[in-house]
Formats: structure tokens, C-alpha cells, sequence
């Protein structure tokens, strides 16, 4: 026999898991499956001899759920409602999307994530205004940990009310997440304990436990540049009453943001530059720089039972060669400049190869070789780094989760910050979080996603979503190129001059195939009234997406033309992405809430600044 959606419906349940997580589930089984009238019957219990994983048991209309703990429990309802065509696509909706020609044949089921947690990183104010929403999701779609990461960093204003638009957002300057956690903390960790979920809390915020402000009084508390104490960055960690504010400053944080279990205190973000060359620390790397000030911190927060992350890091990526990290510092691994049109392992490419996995191995031994203690944190959906686009990930996501599982990291994050809200159901997102469990194979993943997202043109959306991913690698792949100083990943560089001209031209047809998906889109039917909201967001959401690509392409076509003296040719180029641009523009001030205002009114400002150095070329 097999089980199906209507099967479950009515279901008697019983339920042997420790409130709140209990209770959680029982209203949840309701929303799904409605009034309990006793035609099938649900068991979920925990059994401590599962370990990290959970089954299942279907015998006819009887199923039996065990996790080896209430969360790998919680793990197993939803991979069983989503087994019988129960999906949550998108954050927001309540209920699940049901495809109901999906069922589950009779047998037993023994499934096991991939890493001991999974992280959503929710890294803006605009994805932290819809905290609720995207917590419930995340908790839905095989998630179990949350991330609240404040880009640009939130400061402390005394009380300060949030700008209700766009502009005063931009005037405010940095985030508001301080103000988000005064006011709904409390909530967030209540929500979270009814799901099983830990939370994380912080960023760039070793400034905020040690203030610039401080510098007339202290000097000698700041980094020497140049011969120099000079206060913009970070502090000098050899001066032991710095060490002491910032442990001091540390307490105060996690005593304010009380609830995680993890903290995050990193270091200034810039590329290079930002530590001490005073005659005590000038023997320092970065690295151990980075980790002394992490330790100092580590001893209050050891005193509170949480943790502590030391961020590896652009220039703290090497591990340090002087400094052993306290008990309570856990790594976190971040490879922002990677190449993401191959895997973190691939031996094929150099960057990743050289530069990011031969220093992930070296880092893992520093930690003990201790899988809790190797955390990665990814950029799979970081609109900032890929300019508000959307790329899946398809076959990216398996193999890095693959490369990290078997590198024993035992957990994998996935930042979730950018420009502009997410218009369509978020497969990068939602891929995610079956890349790094199970791990099915795409095509019977995205299969269940558009089933259930688009159930009258699923085999449409099938093809969308599949040949957008193949124009996806092709703009993403860096090559040999060297990154520019002032320009992010997919600004690229133009040394070699050669790999530019190729990059140039895979961009240009990068962008054709997703204005192509845009016209495709155009032609699904958008007639079916359940279907057709879902759809006109995600043709919005396209419209952004071609347009960004027109943009970036014709923009890397014409500084390449106007290298190669050819200004002629470069000048229709320079107009095709100063009108992309102006498109973009255009999208952003009509579409985009104020929470996304202070991201988007800088990446829009650094690709008009890119574009006049072009044209200055010409």
C-alpha cells in the first residue's frame, strides 16, 4: 500500500516529545492535516539510538516517526509530509503547497543529514523584518539553527527610532538588528525552542565591544599603521588593558542579545591592512591577531556556557601559527571569494584548490580536527555578492556539501542578505536544505518544487529553473582573473587581459540565456488563478535578474573593448549597460522595501562608479 496526502488527513497522532517542541508540532500537525477523525494514525517519538538522524515506518495508514532527538524528529514530519507531496516553497504561506499525485510506499526510511546543523543566516534588515516567517520556513525545509548577522553592522543609538523610508534607511547609516533583537529577542527565542532551533547573534561587531570613541583617552589601545596609532580598524592585541575592555564589552553583548548559543565578534571587514604593526604584534599574522582578540572574549562568554566564533576570513583565511584557541572558540570558515561555478574541492579549479581548501584543511587540525568545532559559512544566497541575482546552485550546493561532510565540518550555513526582497519561492534556499541532508538528486528535487510551486505548468518551471542554472555557471566562473581592489567577485578584473576577453563574451551569453528565461516566463500561463500571483513574482523577480545581467556584461564587454583600444565598438556596449542600469534602478525604487535600502543604494552606487571609470576609458 501506499501512503498519500489524503491518507494522512484526519490522522489520529500521538505525540512523545518534550514541550515546547511538543506542542509546536501538535498545532502544526492540525494546520496540515486538519481534524483529527482517526482514519490514519501518526507516532512521533524520540529514540535516543537513531543518533543523528530519524526513520520512518509505514505500514499501511499507520506511521511511525522516531528522531534521535525531538528536533531529527520534528526533521522526520516534515520529510514525511513532503514525501506524500506536502511542500513549503516559500516563506509566508502556512500551509504547505500539496502535489497530490506524490505517495510513499510501504517500508521502513532511515535518513541522516549530512552535517549536525544547518544554518540560515538571516544577514539584513529586510530578511530580519520577516523573522517570523522565515524562521517557521526554515524550520520547515531541514534547517535547524538561525543566524542573526547585521550587514552593514548595527550600532548602538541610544534609543533611536528606524526611518520608515528608503532615504532616511540610507541617511541612518548601518543596521538596525540591535533594535530588532531589544524589541523581539525574546519572541525569537521562544519561537526557536518551539522548534528545536539554536540561534546564533552578531557580525562585524569587535568595534562595537571596543569604540572608536575610546581612541583621545586610549590611544595605545589602537593599531599602529605606518608608524602610527591610528583608530579606523580594529585594536592592538598585544596592549593587555585592550584585551580586558574587549573582554569586558563581549560579557555586555551576550548579555544584552541573552539567547544564543554562538556568538560572532568579528574584526573590521576590509581585505587587507587592518591589524597592528606595533613592535609587540608586528610578528603577528592577521590570523593570530584575529584570534588573540577572539580569546580574550572566550573567557566571559565560557562563564555564560555559549560560544565564541573566530572568523577565517579574506586575510585571517591562513590558520594562525602562534595562537591556540580557547576551549569555546569554534571556527568559522567563510570563502567569499571563491569561484562558484566549481565546487570548493575541485582540483580543476585553481582559485578554489589554492587559495580556499588547502587553507580549509590546514584550519581543521587548529580545532582539533573537531567536526562541532568546523562551522563554513556560505554564500549561496548572498544577493550582495551575486548583485541581487538568484543562482541555484544545482550542482554547486551537492558537491560542496559533499566536500564539507567529508572534511568533517559539522555545520554548513548559508548567508541570506541583499539588495532586494526575494520575489519568487527561493530555491537556492530551499535546495539548500535537501543538498545538505538526504541529499536527492536535482532533478527529482526540483521536480517536487515546481510540482507543488507551479502544479499546472510544472514541467515548464522545470525547464526554467534548469536552463537558468546553465547561464548561471557561465557568468560565475572567475578563471584566472585577479580581483581589483574597490571591486567585489562579479565586478571581476582585467588581469589577464586575455581571460577577459573570454570572460567578456561568456558574460554577454550569460545574460542572453537569462533574458531568455525572462521570455519564457512571459509564456507560462499565468491564467490559473492559485498560480498566478506566485508566477507574476517570480517574472518580477527575472525582470531584476536580466537586467542585472545585461548590466554587468555589457559593462565587463566594453571596459574590455576600450583595453583593446577598439572605443568604437565599446561605446554601444557602455550605453547597453548604462541603460540596463537605469532599469535596475528603476525596478529597485518601485519594488524594494526600506529594509533593503541601505545594500541596494550601495551596490547601485559602486556599478555607476565602475561604469563612469569605463566610460572615462573610451
Amino acid at each position: 500500500m501506499a501512503l498519500t496526502f489524503q491518507v494522512l488527513q484526519g490522522a489520529e497522532f500521538s505525540l512523545h516529545l518534550p514541550d515546547p517542541i511538543g506542542g509546536h508540532l501538535a498545532a502544526e500537525l492540525r494546520k496540515m492535516l486538519g481534524e483529527r477523525r482517526g482514519a490514519a494514525s501518526l507516532e512521533v517519538s524520540v529514540d535516543e539510538a537513531r543518533g543523528d538522524g530519524f526513520a520512518v515506518t509505514c505500514e499501511g495508514a499507520r506511521v511511525e516517526i522516531a528522531g534521535g532527538t525531538a528536533r531529527r524528529a520534528l526533521d522526520g514530519v516534515y520529510w514525511l509530509l513532503e514525501s506524500v507531496g506536502a511542500v513549503y516553497v516559500e516563506p509566508g504561506i502556512d500551509v504547505p503547497l500539496v502535489d497530490r499525485e506524490r505517495r510513499l510506499e510501504d517500508g521502513r526510511y532511515e535518513i541522516r543529514p549530512a552535517f549536525p546543523k544547518r544554518t540560515l543566516v538571516l544577514g539584513s534588515d529586510g530578511f530580519h523584518d520577516d523573522w517570523r516567517d522565515w524562521m517557521a520556513w526554515a524550520s520547515r525545509n531541514r534547517y535547524d539553527d538561525i543566524f542573526f548577522h547585521d550587514t552593514p553592522p548595527s550600532r548602538d543609538r541610544g534609543g533611536g527610532s528606524r526611518p520608515t523610508t528608503s532615504a532616511g534607511m540610507v541617511g541612518a547609516r548601518g543596521g538596525w538588528l540591535f533594535e530588532r533583537w531589544d524589541e523581539d529577542g525574546g519572541e525569537i527565542v521562544r519561537m526557536a525552542a518551539e522548534r528545536g532551533m539554536t540561534l546564533q547573534f552578531g557580525g562585524h561587531h569587535l568595534a562595537t565591544v571596543l569604540p572608536r570613541s575610546l581612541f583621545e583617552e586610549h590611544p595605545d589601545w589602537f593599531a599602529v599603521r605606518n608608524g602610527t596609532r591610528d583608530p579606523r580598524y580594529n585594536f592592538c592585541t598585544s596592549n593587555p588593558a585592550a584585551l580586558d575592555h574587549v573582554a569586558e564589552g563581549a560579557a555586555a553583548f551576550a548579555g544584552r542579545f541573552e539567547g544564543a548559543t554562538t556568538y560572532h565578534l568579528w574584526a573590521d571587514d576590509i581585505r587587507r591592512g587592518g591589524w597592528c604593526s606595533c613592535e609587540a604584534c608586528g610578528g603577528l599574522s592577521p590570523a593570530d591577531q584575529a584570534l588573540r582578540a577572539t580569546n580574550a572574549m572566550a573567557d566571559p562568554l565560557a562563564a555564560k556556557g555559549v560560544r565564541i566564533a573566530h572568523l577565517a576570513y579574506r586575510d585571517t583565511l591562513a590558520p594562525p601559527e602562534r595562537t591556540e584557541p580557547a576551549d569555546n572558540v569554534d571556527l568559522l570558515f567563510a570563502p567569499r571569494e571563491r569561484c562558484y561555478a566549481h565546487s570548493i574541492d575541485d582540483a580543476a579549479c585553481e582559485r578554489n584548490r589554492r587559495d580556499y581548501w588547502e587553507p580549509f584543511a590546514a584550519l581543521r587540525p587548529v580545532f582539533g580536527g573537531d567536526a562541532e568545532r568546523v562551522a563554513v559559512f556560505e554564500y549561496y544566497s548572498d544577493g550582495v555578492l551575486f548583485k541581487g541575482l538568484a543562482p541555484p546552485h544545482q550542482s554547486i550546493l551537492p558537491s560542496d556539501a559533499a566536500a564539507y561532510s567529508g572534511a568533517a565540518a559539522g555545520n554548513l550555513q548559508n548567508l541570506m542578505v541583499g539588495p532586494r526582497p526575494w520575489l519568487g519561492p527561493p530555491l537556492h534556499a530551499w535546495w539548500f536544505g535537501r543538498a545538505t541532508y538526504e541529499a536527492p538528486g536535482w532533478e527529482e528535487a526540483l521536480g517536487t518544487f515546481t510540482q507543488a510551486a507551479f502544479p499546472q505548468c510544472g514541467h515548464a518551471a522545470r525547464h526554467y529553473y534548469g536552463l537558468q542554472d546553465e547561464s548561471y555557471l557561465r557568468l560565475l566562473d572567475t578563471h584566472d582573473l585577479e580581483q581589483e581592489a574597490g571591486r567585489d567577485v562579479l565586478d571581476f578584473g582585467d588581469v589577464p587581459r586575455a581571460t577577459l576577453r573570454v570572460k567578456a563574451n561568456e558574460a554577454l551569453s550569460a545574460a542572453a540565456g537569462l533574458a531568455a528565461r525572462h521570455q519564457q516566463l512571459l509564456k507560462i500561463s499565468s491564467a490559473i488563478p492559485h498560480e498566478r500571483e506566485r508566477i507574476a513574482r517570480e517574472r518580477l523577480q527575472a525582470e531584476y535578474v536580466s537586467g542585472m545581467a545585461r548590466h554587468l556584461a555589457n559593462r565587463m564587454s566594453a571596459w574590455q573593448l576600450a583595453l583593446d583600444g577598439r572605443s568604437d565598438e565599446a561605446r554601444p556596449r557602455l550605453l547597453a549597460a548604462r541603460r540596463a542600469l537605469a532599469d535596475v534602478e528603476a525596478w529597485t525604487a518601485q519594488h524594494t522595501p526600506a529594509g533593503y535600502a541601505v545594500l541596494a543604494s550601495g551596490m547601485l552606487r559602486a556599478a555607476n562608479n565602475h561604469t563612469e571609470a569605463v566610460a572615462k576609458l573610451i
